[in-house]
């Protein structure tokens, strides 16, 4: 009987040690006395330390936990490589528009006839900006384009100085900056960025010592009426960085787009045709409404604003001054200025020609005439010689020129 008991309870604690958890299931330690069974968080078994169940259970967890930890490391570096992928892909869409914003600008600027944009070019800057709006906000290409978009209109002003705060160095931020302390009368910012793009020869000293000769050329008090980048912030550098005839007010063509430009002219005296768009006609109309201003248009003005005030124009030195009639003294301006005033530079004997050298052809087209009408021979001889250089039928200058 005792023996049929004692196999009984035999088989009844082998079928629980089957039922145990597998090794690496956690298993929560009790206290107890009874002999085989755990004590303070040990196995026991007939008076031995029994530690190979927890070791088992430890060593996984610990590989479990590497496991995770590596896993975890492995999924955040996934997800920056996704942000920073989706951040050069936003990048490379911005810039993918802004260029396609500064083409349609670059093309307008193009224009032979007007510098107010086309109302297609317009509307498609516009769709560019908004783009660029939602692409992203935050950038310089954005701020920029809004302002340029804007055609000088200094209520924009904010997004430029954004512009210009994240990204300096941009020649394009630049431009539109200098543009925006000349009209806001701030020269001291203006000068210094125009002395900056000297340094770094985005004014080249090309287009420095000529526009220099286009200042010269001009009477007292005279208005300047320029058009594009070269002639408007060269004659600028030029009043600013060297102080070079203060006395003439530099009006830009490019810049009137502006409605505090304008507005700025007005209020120094100017008359201001009613159309807001700046093209050919209007040209024509500020001219004729402001005759009395000494007005003196650059040279580099394209040919179709010049052709319908032609008769009005007569050639000074390297710009062509709007009058009824030619000044009496103009003979002897034109020859004091050719060979004492202009430093005519590319013109003279040992420098590379100047890409302005044929904005000096009226000049001595206008000397020849005279020489030949006086019968002087030496001076025509040289004035020639000089026609000839820039025409490209002479390698060199002749002494005295």
């Amino acid at each position: 009987m005792k023996q049929t008991i004692f196999f009984s309870l035999l088989f009844f604690f082998s079928l629980i040690s089957f039922g145990q958890p597998p090794n690496g299931i956690l298993n929560t330690p009790q206290s107890t006395n009874q002999m085989g069974v755990m004590e303070n968080g040990t196995n026991m078994s007939k008076g031995k330390l029994n530690i190979n169940t927890n070791f088992e259970s430890n060593s996984l967890l610990k590989q479990d936990s590497t496991y995770f930890g590596v896993n975890q490391k492995m999924e955040e570096r996934e997800i920056t490589e996704q942000d920073d992928t989706k951040e050069i892909r936003e990048n490379d869409k911005t810039m993918h528009v802004f260029s396609a914003f500064s083409l349609v600008r670059q093309n307008s600027k193009l224009n032979k006839f007007q510098r107010t944009p086309l109302p297609a070019e317009q509307s498609e800057m516009d769709a560019k900006v908004k783009q660029l709006e939602l692409i992203s906000p935050n950038s310089w290409e954005y701020h920029l384009a809004y302002y340029a978009a804007g055609n000088y209109n200094l209520d924009r002003s904010p997004d430029l100085e954004k512009a210009y705060q994240m990204n300096p160095e941009n020649l394009d931020v630049q431009k539109q900056y200098v543009s925006l302390k000349y009209m806001k009368g701030d020269t001291v910012s203006a000068q210094n960025m125009l002395s900056s793009m000297s340094l770094n020869e985005v004014i080249s000293l090309e287009v420095e010592r000529y526009t220099s000769d286009v200042l010269t050329s001009c009477s007292m008090n005279a208005t300047l009426i320029t058009h594009g980048f070269e002639d408007t912030y060269g004659a600028l550098f030029n009043q600013f960085s060297h102080q070079q005839r203060m006395d003439v007010n530099v009006v830009s063509l490019d810049f009137l787009q502006s409605p505090q430009y304008r507005k700025a002219l007005e209020e120094k005296g100017y008359v201001l045709p009613k159309t807001t768009k700046i093209d050919v006609g209007y040209l024509s109309q500020f001219c004729y409404l402001n005759a009395d201003k000494e007005l003196f248009l650059s040279v580099t003005i394209p040919r179709t604003y010049l052709e319908p005030i032609s008769k009005k124009l007569f050639p000074v030195g390297v710009t062509f001054q709007y009058a009824n009639a030619p000044s009496g003294d103009l003979p002897d301006r034109q020859e004091d200025m050719w060979f004492y005033q202009l430093n005519k530079y590319g013109l003279n004997e040992g420098e590379e020609r100047s890409k302005f050298a044929m904005n000096y052809i009226p000049l001595l087209m206008y000397l020849e005439r005279k020489y030949i009408q006086e019968g002087n021979e030496v001076l025509l001889l040289q004035v020639r010689d000089s026609m000839d250089f820039i025409l490209g039928k002479k390698t060199t200058n002749k002494s005295g020129n």
